[in-house]
């Protein structure tokens, strides 16, 4: 008998893994299945996933990081930043008084192409991630954000960009609004349908 419960606790023990590995991410935020209240009369009211969370300091920063808000970054942050320094030993080489401006110029514009990215979005993502909770309601064809007149929804027909990095889903939508839900607080045991909404009611961004 010991054996048999034994062998129930191993197999109960081996189901719970495989599901924490669906989304290893979790931290144990809970979701809970909700109906659809907007729903007309004759079409029958569609299951949702609640969400609530608060997002962090540093998962604003990736969100920031991956807006176009910066076009110098990354691959062309580099080639700017070999650029100014070729221009930079070049001048240097000439031993002229003239080329000390265009020496110092070229410095600064290194600088400037990574500290000032760099500053504006620490800056931007501390006013962001001001602790409020975020709460939301996904649907197969939509996503129903906050309450009351500051509600606002997503639809998911297609029209949006889907983003995942870091273990984070971003959402962009076609005014260039942009709305982040982190890996972390979606039930490992819905993780695969949640994540099948996302991907089926959006198209991945252009490479």
């Amino acid at each position: 008998m010991k054996d048999i419960d034994d062998n129930i606790r191993d197999s109960m023990d081996e189901e719970d893994d495989s599901i924490h590995k669906d989304n290893p991410e979790w931290d144990g935020s809970e979701s809970e299945l909700v109906a659809d209240d907007d729903a007309e009369s004759y079409e029958i009211p569609e299951t949702g996933i609640k969400i609530s969370y608060v997002m962090t300091r540093k998962e604003m920063v990736e969100c920031l990081y991956h807006t176009d808000m910066y076009k110098t970054k990354g691959a062309r942050a580099i080639f700017a930043s070999v650029v100014f320094g070729i221009s930079f030993f070049v001048m240097m080489l000439q031993r002229q008084p003239s080329s000390m401006f265009f020496c110092i110029f070229c410095l600064v514009m290194i600088v400037m192409v990574w500290l000032v990215p760099y500053l504006h979005i620490q800056s931007l993502a501390k006013v962001m991630a001001n602790g409020k909770a975020i709460v939301a309601e996904v649907y197969p064809d939509h996503i129903d954000i906050g309450s009351g007149s500051g509600a606002w929804s997503i639809e998911l027909d297609g029209s949006c960009v889907l983003m995942e990095f870091d273990n984070i889903f971003m959402i962009c939508l076609p005014d260039g609004r942009n709305f982040a839900i982190p890996e972390r607080v979606i039930e490992p045991e819905i993780y695969n349908e949640f994540k099948a909404i996302l991907i089926a009611g959006t198209k991945p961004k252009e490479k």
